[in-house]
């Protein structure tokens, strides 16, 4: 049986084939980086002021055009991803581990690709 879980801390990360390539589920650093997302919105005033204007604005026409400026949702949702860690470390064997995996499951993906499509892949 193949270990899926080639890094295993900080944050886990599970590798598994699709039909297309693979997927990587990163749940453990997701979960921190809501948890940073929650303690910006409970700890500093600027982001849940604006997150309350959020929630206000919500019950305006949902058939208004908006101008970029008034974009509430967007621009929350970008400052908030610049507050919080947006790179997940994967520490020294670890990162071959995960490397090689991607590659093992990858390599069978690609080779079909490219024979359906001729040899150009992306």
């Amino acid at each position: 049986m193949t270990n899926h879980t080639p890094v295993s801390g900080p944050f886990r990360i599970t590798v598994e084939p699709i039909p297309t390539g693979v997927t990587l589920d990163v749940e453990p650093f997701m979960q921190h980086a809501v948890h940073d997302v929650v303690a910006a919105l409970l700890n500093d005033d600027t982001y849940a002021d604006r997150f309350a204007e959020l929630q206000d604005s919500q019950a305006r026409d949902p058939h208004v055009i908006e101008r970029a400026g008034d974009l509430r949702f967007e621009t929350l949702v970008a400052d908030l991803v610049a507050v919080v860690s947006t790179k997940l470390p994967v520490y020294g064997v670890q990162a071959l581990a995960l490397a090689g995996h991607i590659e093992q499951l990858a390599a069978p993906v690609v080779a079909g690709l490219q024979a359906v499509e001729g040899g150009a892949a992306a």
